[in-house]
């Protein structure tokens, strides 16, 4: 017999949204799984993003208790899950609904949703089954993701501890199989599909579920199988580039490197007080990509190690800086270069030099790229210190 809360929980609607665009096989793989889930009621919405394929009219012949919303123009994930969530605000009557973001390329068994609505109650959070791999199940994909805002990454949670059932505390979730509270997007707010119609949608809502003071959360006993080698396009696994691979890399809509987007959500998303910081990681990050997976590097690299690899000043302009170049020797921060009156800045100047004025003014003067190649040439000539001859 069900107790009380239990009889609650039953009552509870999960409106599943999934996004589609052709991969009509997919698609139903992933509503025969759903339509296979011990878990009622459940009212699954198509959401269709301009399919070529007879996607939206097989799907309304084979299941026809499927709603599929289709737009005159093309949708995007983000786009398309935002329709999908509107929808389901509209349908919903009860503050404990739930929210199922599914992608076609997707299975679960039969216990996902009721697992993942168990756990969702239990422990009030937002709640993604473990992503394993389709092809390999013992293959864990995410178990959790985190930020980490000063290297501005993403590390991903991919072993499972022993006895371990949930991974609590992490910054967000996958689009990917994911049960979200209603009650959480009616405070926090839908998917923002105008701001990000693709990739970083779902990072962008997650973290502002947190923003929020909602908790997110993996439950490893539900396991959802991911078809991993059809993700977007990605330079995550190296390798040389052409010009135009570079170009969509940073600009394309189906690159998860889109600058575009990571820009708008360190802008949304980052602590303010390291915001311009990030921004300059994510500008020197671009450009790193250009210069080092594409033919220029064969120019660039040693025209950037030569200009960065060393710095040199003299006493002079030490002198104007306010610094005493013995104290800056002994300090280890300068060392004696071969010519009388230079010397080369430390490899941990940088790391050193912390808030200190002068020396920030001294890196600036060695860095400075417009007189870089001047003090190279100068450092060399044939005026040598006695030292350097022995």
């Amino acid at each position: 017999m069900q107790t009380l809360e239990e009889s609650a929980v039953s009552r509870s609607c999960v409106y599943v949204v999934i996004p589609v665009f052709n991969r009509l096989h997919h698609t139903m793989t992933c509503l025969d799984n759903l339509l296979a889930q011990t878990y009622h009621p459940l009212h699954i919405l198509v959401i269709d993003g301009g399919s070529t394929d007879g996607t939206p009219d097989k799907i309304r012949a084979k299941y026809p208790f499927v709603e599929v919303l289709q737009n005159d123009r093309e949708l995007w994930w983000g786009e398309a899950t935002q329709l999908g969530i509107e929808r389901s605000l509209q349908h919903s009557r009860r503050e404990d609904d739930f929210i199922l973001m599914m992608n076609n390329d997707t299975l679960v068994g039969p216990d996902y949703v009721a697992t993942l609505v168990r756990v969702s109650c239990e422990r009030h959070v937002a709640v993604c089954g473990m992503v394993v791999d389709s092809r390999d199940s013992s293959r864990i994909l995410d178990a959790g993701e985190f930020i980490d805002w000063h290297t501005y990454s993403f590390p991903v949670k991919t072993m499972r501890n022993v006895g371990e059932n949930f991974v609590g505390g992490v910054d967000l979730l996958s689009g990917r199989g994911t049960l979200i509270p209603l009650h959480m997007i009616r405070h926090a707010g839908n998917v923002n599909g105008s701001r990000f119609p693709h990739y970083i949608a779902d990072c962008e809502f997650f973290a502002r579920l947190r923003r929020a003071g909602f908790q997110l959360g993996v439950s490893c006993e539900a396991v959802i199988r991911s078809h991993a080698d059809e993700m977007g396009l990605s330079t995550q696994h190296g390798g040389s580039l052409t010009f135009g691979q570079a170009w969509r890399a940073l600009f394309s809509r189906r690159s998860v490197d889109n600058a575009r987007n990571h820009w708008r959500f360190i802008h949304d998303c980052a602590p303010a007080s390291i915001r311009r910081q990030v921004k300059w990681r994510l500008i020197r990050r671009c450009a790193y990509l250009v210069v080092s997976r594409t033919a220029v590097r064969h120019i660039m690299l040693p025209l950037l190690w030569f200009l960065s690899g060393t710095y040199y000043v003299t006493a002079k302009d030490c002198a104007s800086c306010g610094c005493e170049v013995d104290t800056l020797i002994r300090d280890g921060l300068l060392k004696s270069w071969r010519r009388d009156g230079w010397y080369l800045l430390e490899e941990g100047f940088v790391d050193k030099m912390g808030r200190d004025p002068k020396l920030h003014r001294l890196y600036r003067i060695a860095w400075n790229p417009c007189t870089k190649i001047t003090r190279w040439f100068r450092t060399r000539s044939v005026r040598l210190s006695p030292d350097s001859l022995q």
